[in-house]
């Protein structure tokens, strides 16, 4: 008899799992991001790794802490045209877009450059932001740095792998290249006589500057060959949508470069 009557639990319990999951799947085929269903539940869900000062990072203060950055200043915008409150989601960057895939989040706002690969798994809107890289020096040595010739032989440190790797490659060949891991450690070891000067984008300047006011950023700026950072959207994304995130990219892209600088104040 009990086995009976576990037999019987079983069956039910299969047949039950069996619902829920064509139940799942049913609602999984409906849309779940798009304007209408974002101003349905009133709120715009945004994924993004809040580790990249000054676009997005957590900030403590009087026992609170916050994320903030210029992508979230860019994040208050995009909601307010919406007509919605805005929730983060701080995951790590490897997690961003199977999150925009699965649905969990209706966009990526994260200092993401569109690539090959990244545009075969979301859409993107317009780029918003591109800073450019600058040379930074000692500044008792600021005077020596006016003319880009200078750099020919100088020793150069950069990120190892970086577009600024690129650009010393491009623009100077010749130049020696320290490569390393961490801004920090690079701008130490420019401070410290280690090198001549360092190529870092200006939000890092910026940074690195504070941190070490031995430094001074020169007038030497290069672009670099990336796209810069764009907003990514589900794939097929809802055109709406789309729309609404480029007209605040369009409204405020000439403010974006600002907010940056803005949110340097915020960081040790």
């Amino acid at each position: 008899m009990r086995r009976r009557t576990c037999r019987i639990l079983s069956v039910l319990s299969m047949a039950l799992i069996l619902v829920l999951a064509l139940s799942g799947c049913g609602n999984g085929g409906e849309k779940k991001t798009g304007v209408k269903a974002i101003k349905s539940r009133g709120t715009l869900v945004v994924g993004l790794m809040a580790a990249t000062p000054p676009y997005e990072f957590h900030y403590s203060h009087d026992g609170k802490n916050e994320i903030k950055g210029s992508d979230i200043e860019l994040i208050k915008r995009i909601a307010k045209k919406l007509g919605v409150n805005y929730q983060i989601k701080d995951m790590d960057f490897d997690g961003l877009l199977p999150a925009l895939q699965s649905g969990k989040v209706d966009i990526l706002v994260s200092a993401m450059s569109p690539t090959e690969t990244r545009e075969k798994a979301a859409d993107f809107s317009k780029v918003y932001f591109k800073s450019t890289n600058v040379f930074v020096v000692r500044k008792s040595e600021l005077s020596k740095y006016q003319k880009p010739s200078v750099l020919k032989n100088a020793t150069v440190g950069v990120i190892n792998s970086s577009v600024q790797q690129q650009v010393m490659q491009k623009y100077f060949p010749k130049a020696p290249l320290k490569l390393f891991g961490k801004n920090t450690d690079l701008a130490l070891a420019l401070a410290h006589n280690k090198m001549d000067a360092m190529l870092v984008d200006v939000p890092t300047a910026a940074l690195a500057i504070k941190a070490n006011p031995l430094l001074v950023q020169t007038n030497l700026k290069y672009n670099d060959d990336s796209a810069g950072a764009a907003i990514a959207l589900p794939k097929n994304s809802d055109k709406e949508l789309m729309k609404a995130v480029n007209s605040v990219i369009d409204q405020y892209k000439p403010q974006y470069s600002q907010w940056v600088l803005d949110n340097v104040k915020y960081l040790k």
